[in-house]
């Protein structure tokens, strides 16, 4: 015969290394989340960042050219008085000269910084790839997949809150684009959206935002 307290050891035992694994399952996941969220915050300012001084610098690029440009024909112009000029047009080209210089670092520059930012964006799709299966694993774990709406905002779709519709498709769509987020849309409304947003600003828990997003979901739905 069996003994029955040693079987019910063992199980005991069983249900611990079970809720050990699930327990270090759900961490790593919630782990390379952050990880993903953080990563993709600091790689969005950088980028906002490197467009910003691109655009100053085409715009100084546009200036200097056009004063180039003046330049070479007042160039033009002098050359037919250029012994009484000389002087003039001496000074003239030494500025030329120096806006050239000047044009050309910035032509380097603005080079360099679209090739960091090319690689950056090839680290971070490659970071992207690594952790598929992780969050893959976290959206099968909340009945919740991520969609993409439009740029710097994230979609998240919930199923099986309603248990008169299991199918019944709850939504939430998050804005990205400045270090504090917010939400951009929210069907159905919740009324406690403030106080879960304020939640995952504080805290960066984005793991234990998607929970509670969830878990008040399914409370609207049973009222």
């Amino acid at each position: 015969m069996f003994d029955s307290e040693e079987l019910l050891a063992r199980a005991a035992t069983f249900e611990t290394d079970v809720s050990n694994a699930i327990q270090k399952m759900k961490s790593k996941i919630v782990e390379n989340t952050e990880q993903w969220v953080r990563e993709s915050a600091e790689a969005r300012e950088y980028d906002r960042e490197v467009r910003e001084e691109m655009k100053i610098a085409v715009a100084q690029e546009t200036v200097l050219n056009k004063t180039l440009q003046k330049e070479k024909e007042e160039v033009q112009h002098m050359t037919k008085s250029i012994q009484q000029l000389s002087a003039t047009l001496e000074d003239m080209n030494q500025t030329r000269s120096l806006h050239e210089t000047q044009l050309e670092l910035l032509r380097k520059e603005v080079k360099a910084k679209r090739e960091a930012k090319i690689a950056l964006k090839k680290a971070l799709d490659e970071q992207v790839l690594k952790n598929k299966p992780e969050l893959a694993s976290f959206e099968s774990f909340l009945s919740m997949r991520i969609v993409g709406v439009k740029v710097d905002h994230i979609g998240f779709v919930f199923t099986r809150i309603s248990e008169q519709d299991w199918e019944r498709e709850y939504t939430i769509t998050l804005d990205v684009s400045q270090y504090q987020f917010s939400a951009s849309d929210c069907s159905p409304a919740l009324p406690e959206l403030p106080s879960l947003l304020q939640y995952l600003n504080e805290t960066r828990d984005f793991y234990g935002f998607m929970k509670r997003v969830r878990q008040a979901f399914k409370d609207f739905s049973k009222k």
